[in-house]
C-alpha cells in the first residue's frame, strides 16, 4: 500500500527531527533528558505529525524534501506534546498504566516525580520548538493553535472531565466532548497548522478541522471497543484500563455493536469531507487503516 511506505519514510524524517530538537541525554541534568528521549522514542506511530505533513502535501501538491523541511519544527512539537499527555495519562493517580507500547511507562522507569517533570519538560520544549519556524508570523499562528489544543479548552479540559466523570453515569454528549478534546484536539491542531503553512482558505481549514475531529472521535471509539474486547496488540497497551478506572466508554453506553456502527459512520463522514479534494490518496488510505482497526 502507498500508506505503509509513506508512513515509514515520514516517520524516519520526523524521528530525525525529534533527535535534533531534543536535548542530548548527556546534557545536565541528564536524568530528565534521558526520560524525555526514552518516552519520545518508545515506538510511537507519529500519527499526528504525519497527518500534518500529509495534509500540507495534499494542499500544495508538493512532496519535495525542501517543502517537508519547513514543517519539521511543527511535526516535532506536536509529537512532544502528545508524548507529554501520554506520560501524564499513565501516572498512578490518572490511568495507572504500567506499560506503554510494550515498554515500562515513564513513571515505572524513572519514578513518579521525574515522569511528571518529563511531561512538563516536553510541553515547554514543544512550544519552544515551534518558534524555530523561519516564518515568525506563521510560527505565532501555529503556537496559538497548539496552545489552544493543549489548554482547558482541549486536552487538559477533556482529561479533567474524563477523571471527574469516573464512577458516574454520564450522557453520550458528555462522553463525545471528552473524546473530542482528549483525542480530537491535537489531530485538529495538526490539520490547522498544515492549513496555516499551506495558506489554505478559511473554508478548507474549517472542513479539514471537521475531518480531524471525526477521525479523532472514531479512533477513540475504536480504542474503547478494543479495550473492552481485550485487543492489547492493536491498543498498544494493556487492555481493561477503562474497567479498572471505572471510566464511561462508548461500549458501556451503547454496547459494542452500536459503538462499531458509530465508528464506521464517523469514518464515512470524514471521507465525505476529503473525497473531492485533489491529491487525497494518503488521507484516503489513512481512513482505511482506521476502519481496519474496528474488530
Amino acid at each position: 500500500m502507498l500508506l505503509e511506505k509513506y508512513f515509514e519514510g515520514r516517520r524516519k524524517i520526523i524521528n530525525k527531527a525529534l533527535d535534533k530538537y531534543l536535548p542530548s541525554a548527556d546534557i545536565y541534568p541528564q536524568k530528565i533528558h534521558k526520560a524525555m528521549r526514552y518516552s519520545i522514542f518508545a515506538g510511537g506511530k507519529r500519527l499526528r505529525s504525519i497527518l500534518l505533513i500529509a495534509t500540507y502535501e495534499m494542499l500544495v501538491n508538493r512532496h519535495t524534501s525542501r517543502a517537508l523541511q519547513k514543517l519539521l519544527p511543527l511535526a516535532a512539537a506536536i509529537e512532544m506534546l502528545h508524548t507529554a499527555s501520554l506520560i501524564h495519562d499513565d501516572l498512578p493517580f490518572i490511568d495507572n498504566a504500567d506499560e506503554r507500547r510494550g515498554k515500562p511507562s515513564c513513571h515505572k522507569k524513572f519514578g513518579n516525580a521525574i515522569a511528571i517533570l518529563t511531561g512538563d519538560a516536553l510541553i515547554t520544549k514543544a512550544f519552544e520548538t515551534i518558534l524555530k519556524l523561519n516564518n515568525h508570523k506563521k510560527a505565532l499562528q501555529c503556537l496559538e493553535i497548539l496552545l489552544d489544543a493543549a489548554s482547558t479548552r482541549g486536552m487538559i479540559g477533556g482529561q479533567v472531565v474524563d477523571l471527574t466523570s469516573a464512577q458516574k453515569r454520564v450522557k453520550l454528549h458528555v462522553l463525545r466532548d471528552i473524546h473530542l478534546k482528549k483525542t480530537g484536539a491535537l489531530l485538529r491542531a495538526a490539520e490547522q497548522m498544515a492549513c496555516v503553512m499551506a495558506n489554505a482558505t478559511k473554508q478548507v481549514t474549517n472542513a479539514l478541522s471537521d475531518f480531524a475531529l471525526n477521525i479523532g472521535l472514531a479512533y477513540q471509539v475504536i480504542d474503547d471497543i478494543l479495550d473492552e474486547v481485550g485487543a492489547d496488540e492493536l491498543l498498544g497497551k494493556e487492555s481493561g484500563e477503562d474497567q479498572r478506572n471505572e471510566r464511561v466508554t462508548y461500549p458501556v453506553l451503547l454496547g459494542i455493536e452500536e459503538s462499531k456502527k458509530q465508528a464506521l459512520k464517523l469514518i464515512h463522514d470524514a471521507h465525505n469531507i476529503i473525497k473531492y479534494m485533489p491529491n487525497n490518496q494518503v488521507l484516503t488510505e489513512f481512513l482505511e487503516t482506521i476502519r481496519d482497526r474496528v474488530p
